[in-house]
């Protein structure tokens, strides 16, 4: 993996503005760029789900939460969640993961419950069908390495759980999908961008506080 020095230029940019990532935070990044890595392989076929499950077996056993949940919403938001054997659950506080057998992984899915107060997750490649589905949607465009935008989810996940049914509420990784950044011109995080109806509406800049943003998007909801 890239060493430090090896990050994108935009990336060391970014940190220079908010101040140099801790040796934690850089260990994040590593770990983060390993995860995507792997995810890819798995994508073209390159490793098999029982690699795929190892991995993130050890990433359970080595108590990286962050890891496991990251997998988890970008399986579930990719082409591969149906007939997925890989299978993700909340024990307590925890999410473990476990290999279901092959005739488990046939078996018919239960009722969908919807996404109700779930913050969505997005990518290149759900981007545009997320949002056109979703008549009021708030990005919140965020990095790992990014103090303010730490600030920002609990937020964001607050609102997401307050407003269910009116608004929806999704993350989209800058570094991972740099492509729809750029699109978007955003060159400073955390950015929010308010869609209504498929078309960007509103595009607000810094951790705004909660009071502030229900404001911003109360003009939206009229």
């Amino acid at each position: 993996m890239p060493d430090w020095d090896d990050l994108p230029p935009r990336v060391r940019e970014r940190l220079s503005r908010i101040g140099e990532a801790t040796p934690e935070e850089r260990e994040m990044i590593k770990e983060r760029q390993e995860l995507e890595s792997l995810l890819a392989a798995f994508h073209k076929r390159t490793i098999d789900e029982e690699e795929l499950f190892n991995r993130l077996k050890a990433c359970r056993q080595q108590g990286k939460q962050y890891l496991l949940r990251e997998a988890k919403a970008r399986l579930e938001a990719s082409s591969k969640k149906g007939g997925l054997r890989i299978k993700f659950e909340e024990v307590g506080d925890t999410l473990d993961v476990s290999l279901m057998s092959a005739e488990e992984a046939k078996a018919p899915p239960p009722p969908a419950q919807g996404e109700a107060g779930a913050v969505l997750e997005l990518t290149s490649e759900n981007f545009e069908q997320v949002i056109a589905r979703h008549p009021l949607i708030v990005v919140d465009c965020w990095a790992p390495w990014c103090g303010p935008c730490r600030m920002v989810t609990p937020v964001i996940e607050e609102l997401a759980a307050e407003y269910d049914g009116r608004i929806a509420f999704a993350k989209l990784n800058v570094d991972q999908n740099q492509a729809i950044a750029a699109r978007y011109g955003i060159m400073s995080i955390p950015t929010l961008l308010v869609f209504k109806d498929g078309a960007l509406v509103a595009q607000k800049v810094g951790a705004l506080p909660k009071s502030a943003l229900e404001a911003e998007l109360a003009a939206f909801l009229q």
